[in-house]
């Protein structure tokens, strides 16, 4: 009878073959086993990928100096991702094709831009979009493992999400933050200074452009990184008072982007809405608005500009309905509607959110340029107080679990990478 260290040893020289007749006509790299974890081969295709997703990801040139700079953080991450998924699979064999529905949802929220479709970003980047998926499958594989193994720790979620909503409803002004997290821990082969000097070049990045989403589904060890880091709205004083502060300077200094270090956990926040009175803050209004809009001839000249903006504010300071307003705009002939209707206050851009929330009903704003060649004056002809849109328990059981798993998953991951054998294979 032939053992099975025989036949799996038949099969990895087996596998260098198989990749490198699957691999595309345009690929010339001859395929190899990098890795072997508890019997599971990494193939030195599937490192590639990793590795063009990561810069990718981060907005790194794809050349072999920048390859070689991620290839140990690629190999480690793919080794962690097969840990997940025969942990998985050892408690529910079908769990890998069970996340498949659920991780293509964030996989196109991740990964999708305006034009292309994830798996089209993907493939123009030359990357299999098997690379970044199946890491979500892990991590959704993974949050069952854990679920499973920790009941207890587990079982608490129910209770406190229970009194989160309890809280909430005691202080719905409670100034709340929208943030994203990516959230870094130290680990055996990335030490402290090592995580540090990541979590900066991580900031670096996204400060220069690079996708908050992508880089949270690869790099951040918290619960939300399958859904690229976002969190969404929480009460400030919910917060730790460290998290906080650093949040706070970054608002009042008009930026986006937090960095925080610690020994035991390095942040990149972006914070992404702040509501001063929380569930109660007028910017939660819905609005119904008339304008006026004026189109002004190419290449106007300043002083032909400003007359016009005189002529437009003479016309319209002593219009006091909205129905007035229609009228006039009718008469300037633009095309553009003169009508908005129901519109939250807050889905509107920074600038014309303070300009709607100083306005009274039917009372004419001055004249603002909202376009290169476009003069336009607002009223607003309805404000309507919505009630609280408090989050679900779903949503706040998410929340919960989300802070209960950050520590567990680098717990137990740590114990199986102990337990497993791993076998590198020198390049």
């Amino acid at each position: 009878m032939v053992s099975f260290r025989s036949y799996l040893s038949f099969l990895l020289m087996l596998l260098p073959l198989y990749l490198t007749q699957s691999l595309p006509a345009t690929a010339q790299t001859t395929a190899s086993v990098v890795a072997v974890i508890d019997g599971t081969a990494i193939s030195s295709v599937d490192l590639e990928n990793k590795i063009r997703l990561l810069l990718l990801t981060t907005g790194k040139s794809d050349n072999a100096e920048n390859a070689k700079l991620y290839r140990d953080e690629a190999l480690e991450m793919l080794i962690d991702e097969t840990l997940k998924i025969q942990a998985g699979r050892s408690l529910t064999p079908e769990s890998l094709t069970q996340a498949t529905t659920t991780a293509r949802a964030f996989f196109e929220n991740i990964y999708a831009d305006e034009i292309l479709s994830a798996t089209e970003r993907l493939q123009a980047a030359g990357i299999r979009a098997s690379t970044a998926l199946d890491q979500i499958k892990a991590d959704i594989v993974w949050t069952g493992v854990l679920t499973q193994k920790f009941r207890r720790q587990f079982a608490q979620v129910d209770t406190l999400a229970n009194a989160e909503r309890t809280k909430i409803l005691a202080d719905l002004s409670a100034p709340q933050y929208k943030i994203s997290e990516i959230v870094l821990m130290p680990i055996p082969s990335r030490p402290l200074a090592k995580t540090h000097e990541l979590v900066e070049q991580l900031e670096k990045a996204i400060s220069d452009g690079a996708d908050f989403n992508a880089i949270a589904a690869q790099y951040s060890m918290s619960g939300s990184s399958k859904n690229g880091g976002n969190i969404g709205w929480v009460q400030a004083k919910k917060l730790p008072s460290d998290i906080l502060q650093a949040i706070e300077n970054t608002r009042l200094s008009e930026k986006n982007i937090v960095l925080l270090k610690s020994e035991d956990f390095s942040y990149i926040f972006r914070l992404e809405g702040y509501r001063e009175f929380g569930f109660n803050d007028p910017r939660l209004d819905t609005v119904s608005m008339a304008r006026a809009v004026l189109m002004l001839p190419p290449n106007i000249s300043e002083e032909a500009k400003d007359a016009q903006i005189s002529k437009l504010k003479a016309e319209t300071e002593k219009i006091n309905s909205c129905d007035a307003l229609r009228q006039y705009h009718l008469s300037l002939g633009s095309e553009v509607l003169g009508q908005i209707n129901n519109i939250v206050i807050e889905k509107l851009e920074n600038s014309f959110q303070q300009l709607v929330l100083g306005l009274k009903v039917e009372e004419a704003s001055d004249v603002i340029q909202t376009a290169d060649n476009e003069l336009s004056v607002f009223m607003i002809c309805s404000r309507v107080k919505e009630a609280p849109d408090i989050p679900s328990l779903e949503k706040l059981k998410e929340a919960e679990f989300n802070k209960l798993y950050s520590v567990l998953s680098l717990r137990y991951l740590m114990r199986l990478r102990r337990a497993a054998s791993i076998e590198i294979k020198t390049e």
